[in-house]
């Protein structure tokens, strides 16, 4: 058996060294790499430790505070109004962190004439009112921060909560009982803000991920603000479906301290490879349990990097050597540096270059061979690829052109209404090729009435392109006409089987939206129903086809529908492109995943749910757009009287 010379020179010489150098150092990187990986995840639980430490003495700070307020208080009942609102003063200057501070009163227990007094600073302005305006009769037992504290006689932290009364931000209440001797007269309290707190530990925390929960596992602050009173760990753990967190979760409500190692956790959606330290401990001032999640891959970056430079210097030292090997070799191979040299021609254009007087029967001979007969076929090949680059860079400029002009045909400006407060509209078109079938358009036909559209031509390319043009043209023109959804969508089926004698259909959907009541007349030409997003995140179907396909039927009738947007309701219509995305495996995307994905999304705007939607179906199918995808959104921002007087009776937005 023959073996060239650059392979015996490996086999003998730079193999054997590579062999060793690698277990070596293999075996010492790993040894570097796991001492590493133990000091980093004791010295992140003392970060946590130190920072639950950092939050223990603010927190007992401020509480302190409240508790000398209510010993004061016992001491000195007797307080005029004025002084005990500036005792409050006194408290809200102790820390931006607290929103408002009270004192509530027993019955008559501040004034003889007096049933009910509670006095009540809030805000950076010091804002003062009694409590009662608010509360009402606050000892009747439906205030339990006040029920709980007399019924106790201990000092409590609230759930977590959102104040929908002066506040209109998430917080926790502390309260404290004022005894005068063994009497309780009343209860001291502060609210205390979560995003402010939450903006404090997002600066600490810099890019790790924190929770913290209350004793019940409700969110207090967390590194997504939108899970702050949304959500709680036992919710999340249930929804991450993952038997290692379960058991850490148990160990955090149970108050422990320590630390915990999940493989590959879903989080947000998306699966965080590797391993995620979660660290906990409790806060003993306030009953709360602090926890972080950190990505072992982010946080031995660094360490990483090292062993990135140690390899380095090992793949410099056997570059050395092998160039070292080659030199000494170098008579050996003389005759090579002639195919070299035939190469550097022919790498500088030169394709006549001719490989001569090498009679070798060996590697060299034989590829001398090949060589020239690569050149020959090279040059022709050359010729042709010219001639179909040519051709195709001409198709791939016209094709340039045509998605130009389709995307001068559809509204570019967002916000489109800038002027109009009533309502928020965003739309996205994105095409599977150069040019796209679907297409959305949206305009004010009067100042009371916007009429928009969005539609999906059968097949794709230049011909679906032509017939979307022809489409978006019908519909603008019979819109301005003053007819209903239904009307036109049937004239339009009529205009479109005459023009192009039912080649290609249209699934549209035309709505009618007036801006004042939030209602929309509609019809459905055979498109999928949109989604209505309602104010409490609620996903529902709405919008069922009100007629068959646009353009291949003759004689159809298209009937009108209605529907209403109430104020904080958006409606999201969407082409098939959104359901029919297909994963790499070939699943598709499906109406249950949409679903979930704009429950999860339901507060987002129109521009960032459009954009969000697109995101979610890129990277779903991997970057590769399988199919044209359409989205407009319409949200209702500003409601009627009538609408009005149902929010203010119903505030929350529950159905």
């Amino acid at each position: 058996m023959t073996f060239s010379i650059r392979w015996k020179l490996i086999v003998s010489i730079i193999l054997p060294l590579l062999l060793i150098a690698g277990i070596v150092m293999g075996l010492t990187l790993r040894r570097v790499y796991d001492s590493a990986v133990f000091t980093l995840q004791n010295q992140h639980l003392r970060e946590v430790s130190l920072l639950a430490t950092g939050i223990n003495y603010e927190l007992g700070s401020l509480s302190g505070t409240v508790d000398d307020t209510a010993i004061f208080l016992g001491l000195k009942p007797t307080l005029d109004t004025e002084a005990i609102f500036s005792l409050l003063k006194d408290t809200m200057r102790r820390d931006p962190l607290i929103y408002g501070a009270s004192i509530a009163f027993e019955p008559f227990a501040y004034r003889n004439d007096l049933r009910l007094f509670a006095p009540y600073v809030y805000d950076k302005d010091m804002k003062r009112l009694d409590l009662t305006s608010v509360l009402g009769d606050y000892t009747n037992g439906r205030v339990q921060w006040y029920q709980q504290v007399k019924t106790t006689g201990h000092a409590l932290w609230t759930e977590p909560y959102f104040d929908n009364g002066n506040g209109n931000m998430p917080i926790v209440t502390y309260a404290v009982p004022v005894k005068n001797g063994d009497t309780f007269i009343g209860v001291a309290t502060f609210d205390l803000r979560l995003d402010l707190l939450n903006q404090r530990l997002s600066a600490r925390m810099n890019s790790s991920r924190f929770m913290i929960m209350s004793p019940s596992g409700r969110f207090i602050s967390h590194y997504d603000p939108a899970m702050i009173l949304n959500s709680g760990l036992v919710e999340m753990t249930a929804s991450l479906v993952n038997p290692l967190f379960g058991q850490i979760t148990t160990r955090i409500m149970g108050g422990d301290t320590g630390m915990g190692v999940v493989n590959n956790l879903y989080l947000n959606g998306n699966i965080v490879p590797g391993n995620m330290w979660v660290n906990f401990t409790p806060i003993t001032t306030t009953g709360w349990r602090l926890a972080t999640l950190a990505s072992e891959h982010d946080l031995i970056a660094p360490i990483r990097a090292q062993i990135q430079i140690a390899l380095l210097g090992l793949s410099l030292t056997i570059l050395l050597t092998f160039v070292l090997v080659w030199t000494m070799s170098s008579r050996l191979t003389n005759p090579i540096k002639k195919l070299e040299a035939a190469v550097s021609e022919v790498a500088r254009g030169k394709l006549d270059t001719h490989i001569e007087n090498i009679r070798s029967t060996d590697e060299l001979g034989r590829l001398s061979l090949g060589f020239n007969r690569m050149l020959k076929n090279l040059k022709k090949q050359i010729e042709l690829q010219s001639q179909q680059e040519t051709a195709q860079k001409l198709v791939e400029r016209e094709l340039q052109m045509a998605r130009e002009t389709q995307k001068s045909l559809l509204p570019t400006e967002f916000p489109p209404f800038p002027d109009r407060k009533e309502f928020e509209l965003h739309a996205l078109n994105q095409a599977a090729y150069h040019v796209a079938g679907d297409f959305f358009d949206f305009f004010l036909v009067n100042p009371k009435t916007l009429v928009f559209v969005i539609a999906d031509v059968s097949g794709k390319g230049m011909s679906a392109a032509l017939v979307m043009a022809v489409t978006r043209t019908i519909v603008r023109d019979l819109a301005h006409s003053g007819r209903s959804p239904g009307e036109i969508l049937q004239e339009t089926n009529e205009r479109l089987r005459d023009s192009q004698k039912g080649g290609a259909f249209v699934t549209i959907f035309l709505g009618s939206y007036n801006i004042s009541s939030g209602k929309i007349i509609y019809a459905n030409g055979g498109h999928v129903p949109p989604y209505l997003i309602a104010r409490n995140g609620s996903v529902t179907n709405v919008g069922d086809a009100t007629g068959t396909i646009v353009g291949m039927l003759e004689d159809q009738e298209y009937r009108n529908a209605e529907i209403t947007l109430k104020a904080g309701e958006t409606l999201l219509l969407y082409t098939d492109g959104f359901p029919e995305a297909r994963s790499p495996a070939g699943e598709f995307y499906g109406m249950p995943r949409i679903k979930t994905f704009l429950q999860k999304n339901a507060q987002l705007n129109c521009l960032d749910l459009c954009e969000a939607s697109i995101r979610e179906i890129d990277n779903y199918q991997n970057q590769n757009l399988s199919d044209d995808v359409t989205l407009l959104a319409l949200k209702r921002l500003n409601a009627g009287p009538v609408s009005l007087l149902a929010e203010l009776l119903n505030p929350k937005g529950t159905p």
